[in-house]
């Protein structure tokens, strides 16, 4: 007892486990669950192309920066070409000036003049400084007062041969000393030398005019731009929230010398701009630069990697806050759901089980607007439908046991009739072995006439067979010697065909001895032509060498043909010899095959009398076997009509057997029909018993 108890307390834990509500909830979650993977696999994606249109926009900027400051260079390049090949500063350096101060004065105005002028118009120009030689006064936009050229200490500095010098630098000690300049005040500075190398034109960049540049680009909250030199030296913009100090350290490089800063190189193949991941004091950033070729400067910028993502973290974060409230209403929605659906079930099996029970007066009640309410409704249907089955059942029953009575008394009197039925078909039986027994000696007697005459009719079949066999062997014996005949006729044909082809050959083989006299005859006349034409070189002599040569060639040609003439004709009278002996040998087969012509003729005469033989044989045969055919037929004719006695004692013999048959069914029919009435019988006290539990 305890076992099943255990056993039933399992079950309901599996059916708790695999319930409607855990299904429910389960079919709830998995959409939610997808949803989520979606929403990851969507936040994967979105980050990965934001981070590369970000990253793909943010270099196209440093590129264009770069670009712009480049375009600025050029333009100061191009200013201090003007002045290093300017006329009047030409012979300025050359002292060309010097005995004339008021031509002097004029060009050294201008000078001035025109380099503040520059200057103004330019933002990107910090300082114009032309450098001269010692004894001659420089310029310059940085001082008002004169002082003397250090054009031989600046090359010196700045480690020039010749006329090559670098055009761009990030500082000159030298200068800056002269003029009194902060370094802080220019970035890089252009050298030009003038057009007669003894001067140099140098153009300062302004730094607050990159820095100011540079705060105008917005790479994004928190990132840092950098403009370095090819030495080190640093412009930066960093993009704060507003009243947040920047954390940079004071005096120290944040891009060069980082592990991450590109090498500056020359060569032409090295790479000018990337982007890639770095860190940078423990954080992620991304780091993008581009470096000019001309100034070998980089433009570069660090942007925080929080940035870069940073929408995709919000979409990110949405996904999960939704994904997670959607699992929440499911789960609530899920639960209210499964609450309705237990008690509707619990409720309706409660009343099922009263049903079980034998109550047929419960009525079925669900909560609710849902389908419930129709299993409800099914329910009272089918319990009302089996109500009214258990009472056509309980009236029934009376009639069946009234109506199993009656079937005991009727199989009663059928058991009497068939007992009466089987005594007369016994004394039927007996009768008809009698006279099966007369049949069959009849039947055998019959049977010993009928073997005599088929074994007479089987030796006539077989001597007709034999006359048969040896008829159509005579016919083909003739057909044989017809084509013998026809072979024979169709041999002298052959032979007389061949006597006509080796007389049309003897006819051609004196065409070809013709052919060869006439070969002889031309050979003849050739060797006498080659020796006249050997007679007329000779005379001619050392002309004539050639033609003699072509005369002897001749000769030889002739006696060529001369002896291939008489090979021919050997052959040809070997030919002939040999067609005169085919002539006789063919008249001798064609002599052969007429003999053997006229002996077919007579095996035919033969094979034809023994046709005519045969057929008067065949004549007889046919007489004895329509005698026999008769005979045999009026023997089947009786043994017919004795089958047909015999047979008509079998049917009813078999009848009887039949009936008897019959007869024996019945009564086992008769015994089964009792045991079903008694079966009958008891079933009606059972359906009584069970069909009162019901409460109606």
């Amino acid at each position: 007892m305890g076992q099943k108890k255990e056993q039933g307390k399992q079950k309901g834990q599996v059916f708790l486990v695999f319930g409607i509500r855990n299904k429910i909830i389960l079919c709830f979650l998995i959409p939610i669950l997808f949803m989520g993977i979606i929403g990851m696999s969507a936040y994967r994606k979105s980050a990965e192309g934001m981070s590369d249109k970000f990253m793909d926009s943010t270099m196209q900027t440093v590129n264009m920066a770069m670009e712009y400051v480049d375009m600025s260079c050029n333009f100061i390049e191009a200013e201090a070409l003007k002045y290093a090949f300017d006329k009047d500063l030409s012979k300025y350096f050359g002292g060309m000036y010097a005995n004339d101060p008021v031509a002097r004065m004029n060009v050294t105005n201008n000078v001035k003049s025109n380099i503040m002028s520059s200057r103004t118009s330019n933002d990107f120009i910090s300082d114009i400084h032309i450098v001269t030689k010692a004894g001659t006064t420089m310029f310059s936009t940085a001082t008002g007062s004169s002082v003397d050229g250090v054009f031989e200490d600046y090359l010196e500095q700045t480690g020039a041969e010749g006329r090559f010098v670098d055009r761009w630098v990030d500082s000159h000690d030298l200068l800056d000393e002269a003029f009194s300049l902060k370094q802080s005040d220019y970035i890089l500075a252009h050298q030009t030398l003038s057009k007669s190398s003894n001067a140099m034109v140098v153009i300062d960049l302004k730094a607050s005019a990159i820095r100011d540049f540079m705060e105008t680009l917005d790479m994004g909250q928190g990132s840092i731009l950098g403009f370095v030199t090819k030495n080190g030296r640093e412009i930066l913009s960093e993009n704060l929230p507003e009243g947040q100090e920047s954390t940079l350290p004071e005096g120290e490089p944040v891009f060069f010398g980082q592990d991450f800063f590109p090498a500056l190189s020359t060569d032409q193949e090295a790479v000018k701009q990337d982007a890639y991941e770095v860190t940078y004091r423990g954080q992620d950033w991304m780091f993008l630069y581009s470096t000019s070729d001309e100034t070998q400067a980089t433009f570069c910028a660090l942007i925080p990697k929080a940035l870069v993502v940073g929408q995709a973290e919000e979409i990110k974060n949405l996904t999960l806050g939704l994904v997670l409230l959607a699992a929440v209403i499911v789960l609530v929605i899920g639960l209210l759901i499964v609450a309705g659906i237990q008690g509707n079930m619990k409720n309706i099996s409660g009343k099922f089980g009263e049903v079980a029970k034998g109550d047929l007066t419960v009525q079925v009640q669900a909560k609710g607007r849902d389908e419930f309410r129709g299993l409800a409704g099914s329910a009272n249907n089918m319990i009302e439908n089996t109500k009214k089955l258990v009472l056509q059942v309980s009236a029934a029953t009376g009639q069946l046991e009234d109506s199993s009575q009656a079937v005991e008394e009727a199989s009663g009197v059928i058991s009497r009739y068939s007992q009466e039925i089987t005594r007369a078909i016994d004394g039927i039986n007996d009768g008809m072995g009698r006279q099966a027994e007369h049949a069959k000696e009849c039947v055998a007697k019959t049977d010993v006439l009928s073997d005599e005459i088929q074994s007479v009719s089987r030796v006539v079949e077989e001597v007709g067979k034999l006359v048969d066999e040896t008829k159509d062997k005579i016919n083909r014996g003739m057909a044989i010697v017809q084509s013998l005949g026809e072979r024979a006729r169709e041999s002298t044909a052959i032979t007389a065909k061949v006597g006509e082809s080796i007389e049309s050959l003897r006819r051609e083989s004196e065409i070809i001895n013709s052919f060869v006299s006439t070969i002889t005859e031309i050979s003849e006349q050739t060797n006498l032509l080659s020796l006249n034409a050997s007679i007329e070189a000779a005379r001619a002599g050392e002309a004539g060498r050639g033609f003699a040569v072509v005369a002897e060639e001749i000769r030889k040609l002739a006696d060529d043909s001369a002896k291939a003439a008489g090979e021919i004709s050997n052959n040809v009278e070997h030919i002939t010899a040999q067609t005169l002996n085919s002539v006789e040998s063919a008249r001798e087969a064609r002599d052969m095959v007429a003999s053997q012509t006229e002996a077919v003729e007579q095996v035919t005469e033969v094979f034809q009398e023994m046709q005519q033989h045969m057929v008067s044989l065949i004549d007889g045969l046919q007489d004895i076997v329509a005698n026999t055919e008769r005979a045999d037929a009026e023997r089947g004719l009786t043994v017919e009509a004795v089958q047909n006695i015999s047979g008509i004692i079998r049917e009813t013999a078999a009848s009887a057997q039949v009936v008897q048959g019959v007869v024996d069914q019945l009564m086992d029919s008769v015994e089964n029909l009792n045991s079903t009435a008694r079966d009958l019988g008891e079933n009606m006290q059972g359906l009584k018993k069970e069909v009162a539990v019901f409460k109606l």
